[in-house]
């Protein structure tokens, strides 16, 4: 292995080791001597390739946001609704939260420190900025009525998956299986209710 590839792979054992920190025990309880231990790397060795703790959130979330980013390329090589793209984001979304470290670090560290510094919110606001593409276009398509105002739709989707990541991640709930699985349920509700014969004016009465 070139001195090169060596550095490299040092890098990517400190950015894995930082983001499964990261998203188990969250920003405040992260240290570099932690993240250092973890990736079995000379605290010398990672002041080498980072300067702060800081440095490292931000490089977790530039690898989360090229996986979400990686994402929507594919769901752009095929021609979909964007109704069915924006549940395919939302369900990928849960997928990553179980699978993905960067992606789960990226949730928490905005759910912790978002208030603090605008940089951990980085990866979340260009994912929310992809959720709100998704509904214009579903409005302009006419997928969903004119009487949708796009910020309740979009705010819809928002609260739905960072609700579910919270509570899961907080264990107020244990999902009965993954968090996509979940939202999937989630999703078929709101199908079915969108389906259901609305009720006739003066019905009931």
């Amino acid at each position: 292995m070139t001195k090169q590839a060596r550095s490299e792979h040092t890098r990517r054992l400190l950015l894995d080791a930082a983001a499964v920190l990261l998203h188990r025990d969250g920003y405040a309880a992260t240290s570099m001597v932690g993240i250092a231990q973890a990736a079995g790397v000379t605290k010398g060795g990672l002041y080498f390739h980072f300067s702060s703790k800081d440095e490292i959130c931000d490089e977790v979330q530039i690898a989360a946001t090229d996986v979400l980013r990686a994402h929507v390329g594919r769901q752009l090589a095929v021609s979909r609704p964007a109704l069915r793209r924006l549940a395919e984001l939302s369900r990928a979304l849960m997928h990553w939260l179980d699978t993905d470290p960067t992606v789960g670090a990226s949730f928490r560290m905005a759910r912790e420190m978002g208030s603090v510094d605008e940089r951990f919110v980085v990866f979340s606001r260009t994912w929310l900025a992809q959720v709100h593409e998704y509904v214009a276009e579903a409005i302009d398509g006419g997928e969903l009525g004119t009487d949708v105002p796009l910020e309740t739709a979009e705010l819809l989707v928002v609260v739905t998956c960072v609700g579910l990541e919270s509570v899961v991640s907080s264990r107020i709930v244990v999902p009965d299986s993954d968090l996509a699985v979940t939202l999937g349920k989630l999703w078929r509700l709101i199908e079915l209710a969108e389906r259901s014969p609305r009720p006739t004016a003066g019905a009931g009465a």
